[in-house]
């Protein structure tokens, strides 16, 4: 199958452009290849001497990211009149600026050390104990021995094995980043010219500053008095400070728990209507004994048959005995779990689908009012035009003063000015300019960007007969369902040669398989297959060009499969003492993997694919609020039950642990509290939700106190489990549908925008020379498409290019 779909004709092999390729560019692109970007600061002070400049292209940059942490006055601007004569501090201020621009993701990663540091040093319950570098922990979680039920050789206390940093090294690493964030803070404070008033302006940057201060200061208090119990905490919470995603999804979750709580309120009183029932129907028989012996316990017993880790165990000792007893638990299971979950699903997706309708709605209304504002200052005699100077002006501020918004060339700001005037006036009125921030979304790649190895440095033989009917041989489809028979193949005789081992029959290996040689069939074949996908590979390079063959999602997964191949293979065929039978074993599997490229031929697994690879980042703003949940329920769990979890003999606990016969056949060791990573995991099996009881019980039987285990796991599976569970669901089944619509548009079919673009899918094809009628001085191709900003909120790339490209209707009629 053809990976390429033209959008214009031409006859050189290479002029074939795959929008869906462009697309996937943009990931892996760092950024536009630009010829002339100037950052002079005398060109900087001009575009300031223009009044309004500096203050509506910060208004512009708000319009584009939707959000603003401060208006243009809680900013402070070095080059304003208002702070000439201050040269030192101004000084400060640029250079301060400047370097709080590339240590933002420093500060990041920072950030992130602190939180993940609680994962490798020494947890808290052990902390204290003679070893000044470990405390008790290290000796703790080294002892092995024979176990209070008489197995031998096992660890006494179960756990990761991470403990990878003493005490005091945590500590340093947390002072560094602690004084590194604080040095970051004062940065910001010097950009803002060492002004209380607008480092702690009212708003976002008040709220951020002042939480990231005090939890520094928090977080040094307990190194300084020897008490970190809950520095693991504000670290979280620190993190979260710099997480912009993460701080908006969960304020989304918040909103949503009204509504949530009302069905859960539902359910409670059911579910105690239900116990009060089932306590009085059971009374002094052995289905009372078991599970409705009280109110609070049959209130238990119905909320584990909710999560349905014990049904239909729970019913089965009177439903042997009267089979009539079904409709009980069966009228139960229908309200409780199949309509009130799903009705609190439903209430989730309705909810979360409100709030990207308001989002988008609030993002909208927003850019139109900055753009509107940033107009105005534009237009000083309210002539309702403002001239291509004065636009070129903001756009030395964005490119010099905004990193978030791409660097600009002069040619890029000569197009972009020419997208803005549809009707060739030279001039912008209001209505052109508040298209300003989709042209700020734009990505222009020049199209002589896509030429190969061979059409640059070899014309002659890139325009060669031969060479061309090769091109036309490697795009074909006949060149797809050649390579796609060929895997196959490969396909079939993996197969033959696995099958005796994939049917459960006893196989006894060839030697000669693991002796560094190919010297049997299976690895001549295997080698002959290698071979043929290089050729492949080598083949698509060279016709397509490396960017336009590393754009595609399928070429990139072949290459990546055949790459581990080789040089696999050569590592262990090279003559040399290596021969590793699992590395052999990595190589056959790295072979299987390839077979997914058949899925690409399927175009239901294409398009779920390319959904996939659209969601798949944008979740991860969803996903960090489960983290963040996940990360306070780990930490809180060490403090509460760390330790219990032991099979030492000398330890009192371990015999109690024991009773939890559930517990101890399944062999639930490892699922303890007792360090980060395992209590991460004891967390991740409850979101699963199976089996979960079995592992609550060990805590229960070791802790003391069952309620308090118990409200532990209640409140984890209704923030985590049903809760954000319900916002993942609502956010995937959104994204999908949303996607989906974008996938058709990708795949949409090429329409000419009033002669000045073709549109295929999201990607534009323009000549850059006359652009809506306006002479731009630029005379090459560009390929164009919009770069969302917002992944959570779907963008309709293929409306927002034809807008752009479209002409006013006056310019229109004056051409004619």
């Amino acid at each position: 199958m053809n990976e390429s779909t033209p959008l214009t004709s031409k006859p050189a092999c290479n002029s074939e452009l795959n929008p869906a390729a462009v697309l996937a560019a943009n990931r892996f692109r760092r950024g536009p290849i630009v010829s002339k970007i100037s950052f002079s600061l005398r060109e900087r002070q001009r575009a300031l001497s223009e009044r309004g400049v500096g203050q509506a292209a910060h208004l512009c940059r708000d319009a584009v990211f939707g959000y603003q942490d401060a208006p243009y006055d809680g900013f402070y601007d070095p080059y304003s009149q208002e702070h000439a004569p201050n040269t030192t501090r101004n000084t400060i201020s640029i250079v301060c600026g400047r370097v709080v621009v590339n240590l933002r993701e420093a500060a990041l990663i920072a950030n992130w050390i602190l939180f993940l540091l609680v994962f490798f040093e020494p947890p808290y319950w052990c902390r204290e104990g003679d070893n000044k570098l470990y405390g008790d922990c290290r000796s703790t979680f080294d002892l092995a021995g024979t176990t209070a039920d008489g197995e031998e050789d096992e660890e006494l206390y179960p756990n990761s094995g991470m403990l990878l940093l003493t005490s005091s090294q945590s500590q340093w690493i947390e002072l560094y980043c602690i004084c590194f964030g604080f040095f970051y803070l004062c940065l910001k404070f010097a950009d803002d010219g060492f002004i209380p008033r607008l480092f702690f302006y009212k708003g976002y940057k008040r709220w951020a500053h002042t939480s990231q201060i005090v939890l520094m200061i928090c977080i040094l208090t307990g190194v300084k008095i020897g008490n970190t119990i809950l520095n693991p905490f504000f670290r979280m919470l620190l993190l979260g400070t710099y997480l912009r995603k993460f701080q908006r999804e969960f304020l989304t979750f918040v909103k949503m728990i009204p509504a949530m709580f009302n069905i859960l309120a539902i359910l409670g009183v059911i579910t105690v209507f239900y116990a009060w029932f089932g306590v009085t129907l059971f009374y002094d028989t052995p289905q009372g004994k078991l599970a409705f012996p009280s109110l609070p316990e049959g209130v238990w017993s119905l909320w584990i048959m909710v999560t349905t880790a014990n049904y239909p165990d729970v019913m089965m000792p009177s439903y042997n005995q009267h089979r009539f007893i079904a409709l009980y638990f069966v009228s139960y299971m229908l309200v409780s779990f199949f309509y009130l979950m799903n009705l609190l699903l439903a209430v989730a997706c309705n909810s979360y689908d409100d709030s990207i309708t308001a989002r988008t709605k609030y993002r909208k209304d927003l850019s139109k009012e900055l753009l509107t504002k940033a107009f105005e200052l534009l237009d000083h005699e309210k002539k309702g035009s403002i001239s291509r100077s004065t636009i070129m002006n903001v756009m030395v501020i964005l490119n010099q003063d905004i990193p978030e918004i791409q660097k600009l060339s002069s040619d890029q700001k000569s197009i972009f000015f020419a997208m803005l005037d549809k009707d060739g006036s030279s001039t912008i009125n209001l209505e052109e300019f508040l298209a300003f921030a989709n042209v700020l979304l734009l990505d222009l790649i020049e199209q002589g960007e896509y030429a190969t190895y061979v059409e640059i440095h070899l014309p002659k033989i890139y325009y060669s007969e031969w060479y061309q009917r090769l091109c036309s041989i490697v795009k074909s489809s006949q060149f797809e369902l050649i390579v796609d028979t060929i895997l196959v193949l490969n396909a079939a005789i993996i197969g033959m040669q696995d099958y005796p081992m994939l049917s459960g029959q006893d196989v006894t290996t060839d030697p000669k398989y693991h002796d560094g040689y190919i010297d049997t069939v299976w690895e001549s074949l295997e080698t002959i297959f290698t071979v043929l996908y290089c050729i492949e590979a080598m083949l698509k390079i060279n016709v397509y060009g490396w960017r336009t063959y590393a754009e595609s999602g399928r070429n990139l997964y072949d290459f990546g499969i055949t790459a581990v191949a080789v040089i696999a293979s050569a590592y262990v065929y090279y003559p040399n003492k290596y021969s590793n039978s699992n590395l052999i074993k990595l190589i056959v599997m790295a072979r299987v993997l390839r077979l997914g490229r058949l899925l690409f031929a399927i175009e239901g697994f294409r398009v779920i694919g390319a959904i996939s690879v659209d969601i798949i980042p944008a979740a991860t703003s969803v996903f960090s609020v489960l983290l963040f949940i996940s990360y306070f329920f780990s930490w809180l769990g060490m403090l509460l039950f760390g330790g219990l979890i032991t099979r030492d003999p000398l330890d009192p606990i371990s015999y109690e642990l024991l009773e939890a016969q559930d517990f101890v056949s399944n062999g639930y060791w490892a699922n303890n509290f007792n360090d980060m990573f395992s209590g991460m995991n004891v967390l991740f099996n409850l979101l699963v939700v199976n089996n979960w009881t079995e592992c609550e019980i060990g805590f229960e039987k070791t802790s003391g106190d069952k309620w308090l285990v118990r409200c532990f796991f209640f409140s984890y599976h209704i923030l985590a489990v049903i809760g954000i569970g319900n916002v993942v669901t609502s956010f995937i089944i959104n994204a999908f549908f949303q996607q989906m619509k974008t996938v058709e548009q990708r795949k949409g079919w090429e329409e000419t925008i009033d002669g000045e673009a073709v549109i295929k899918g999201s990607v534009a094809l323009f000549d850059a020379s006359d652009i809506t009628g306006t002479q731009t001085g630029v005379n090459n191709k560009y390929i164009a498409r919009i770069r969302p900003q917002h992944l959570d909120v779907e963008t309709d790339e293929r409306a927002a290019l034809r807008e752009l490209f479209t002409r006013s209707s006056s310019n229109v009629a004056s051409d004619d």
